[in-house]
């Protein structure tokens, strides 16, 4: 009986431990994770949308960064 509670829980308690997105701070701290998060959002195998959308509003920011530089 235990084990079948335990089994029952195991999703809720594993869904609790996930880590928390990246944010914008974090990413423009850290260019080598947000370009890698870039490609693997544009391929669809990142499965954190807000992740994403955070790394999709930098890419857009420094496109547009650069544009202004030239």
């Amino acid at each position: 009986m235990r084990g079948i509670i335990a089994l029952a829980l195991a999703p809720t308690i594993l869904v609790g431990c996930q880590q928390a997105p990246r944010g914008k701070d974090y990413l423009r701290q850290h260019p080598d994770e947000l370009r890698e998060l870039i490609r693997t959002c544009a391929d669809g195998t990142h499965a954190n949308s807000q992740e994403c959308s955070n790394a999709e509003s930098l890419r857009t920011l420094n496109n547009k960064l650069q544009s202004l530089a030239k």
